[in-house]
């Protein structure tokens, strides 16, 4: 016998504690990351332990059809409307392998957080239709999902924030507030995936004064030319780009780039930092005769940490006394993990495990978490971080057909 809505939110609403699938697969388009959460109350009583974090790699196909739906030359309206189904599917996949692989019933998970794969992001207004236009997209259905597993999703996360002037991202920022806010020192939560962002929590700090921003490429260059010319997803362990030389002339184009500069509120990604970009770069590099790929490797590494630091050395006074913790892929990356220790040696960096947060799970587990204020009623943006006029309840919910 089916449900209503109203007996499926009642139901969960009022349940101590909550087991929630939380789905992420970034602007590194490599892989879906699904963490399974137990949650336990909401907003600063939130209780969270990880239950299990599996990792499903992207089949190639796919992954050239996300590639190419992401560039304006390359796009089409077929794949895209295609594409929007196909990855609920794989997302539906490893959701079950995750649960089949931690010996727990999908029909146990309560609840299901689906950022979705962003092929566009566009936070700069357009003038359409008489309205001043600023507008996301990721792919992934909800209603297709809850209806593949028989579980509620919560999706569309960053519609509410953008309706409301923002730019819809960065979104991670009020779990890294939950999760990390510190008495006693200021800390700094950075994530590399394809794009960098930051979380600067100050110490003894409420939710309002938490900064956050995207800080430009983090892994999303490196590797776009580890594909091109080694035939590797990325640069393991940074080895590639320790083995090259940092070309000062060809840092010093990277660094001009505008977005850097930028003030925030401010969000990027392959709009800005795509294939045109690096099309553009390579051709600078061929121009200052840097043909070497491991010295255009080392130096598009380097670009990552420096736009990092010297954006993060605006935000704080010297001495650079703070914990920086790391997350997403970049985390593993010794050229990323050195660069930073020396460009901030009185700060402690390290990564997001210390605090019982493997790296590469912490935005799957954002999103989860985000699923479950959703739920509970609790507004879960950063109007400071994305500039939209209030505080906004994020996402929408999707009930099995």
């Amino acid at each position: 016998m089916s449900r209503s809505p109203l007996d499926i939110l009642t139901r969960l609403v009022t349940k101590p504690a909550r087991l929630v699938c939380g789905i992420m697969s970034g602007t590194s388009v490599d892989a879906v990351d699904v963490a399974l959460v137990r949650l336990k109350g909401s907003g600063p009583s939130l209780e969270v332990e990880q239950i299990h974090f599996a990792e499903t790699l992207y089949a190639e196909e796919l992954q050239q059809r996300i590639f190419n739906n992401c560039e304006v030359a390359s796009s089409n309206i077929n794949d895209i409307c295609l594409l929007h189904t196909a990855i609920t599917h794989v997302y539906a996949d490893a959701v079950r392998a995750t649960c089949r692989e931690c010996d727990i019933a999908l029909e146990e998970v309560d609840l299901i957080g689906m950022h979705g794969q962003t092929l566009r992001h566009l936070p700069e207004a357009v003038h359409i239709a008489g309205h001043d236009i600023c507008s996301t997209l990721q792919i992934g259905s909800g209603p297709t999902l809850s209806t593949l597993l028989r579980i509620p999703v919560v999706y569309d996360f960053r519609a509410g924030d953008m309706a409301l002037g923002g730019q819809g991202a960065p979104l991670v920022p009020y779990v890294d507030h939950l999760l990390f806010q510190s008495e006693a020192e200021d800390r700094v939560l950075l994530n590399i995936g394809g794009i960098a962002n930051l979380t600067l929590l100050p110490r003894g700090g409420g939710i309002s004064d938490a900064l956050a921003f995207d800080t430009g490429p983090g892994n999303m260059l490196v590797d776009a030319l580890m594909r091109k010319y080694y035939g590797r997803e990325f640069d393991e362990d940074g080895v590639v780009a320790s083995s090259g030389t940092v070309n000062s002339d060809l840092l010093s184009w990277m660094l001009q780039h505008p977005f850097f500069r930028q003030n925030p509120p401010k969000s990027t990604g392959r709009e800005s930092f795509g294939e045109d970009y690096l099309d553009d770069l390579l051709n600078i590099a061929r121009e200052l005769s840097v043909l070497d790929i491991s010295d255009i490797v080392a130096t598009v590494s380097e670009c990552t940490v420096r736009s990092i630091s010297m954006q993060l050395r605006a935000l704080l006074p010297s001495p650079y006394r703070f914990r920086l913790l790391l997350s997403g892929g970049g985390a593993r990356n010794h050229f990323f993990t050195d660069g930073l220790r020396y460009s901030f040696p009185e700060a402690t960096v390290e990564s997001t495990s210390a605090f019982g947060v493997a790296p590469e799970s912490k935005e799957a587990l954002a999103f989860a978490v985000l699923a479950n204020e959703w739920l509970v009623g609790n507004a879960a943006n950063l109007p400071a971080a994305t500039g939209a006029k209030r505080a906004a309840l994020l996402g929408a919910l999707a009930i099995p057909a």
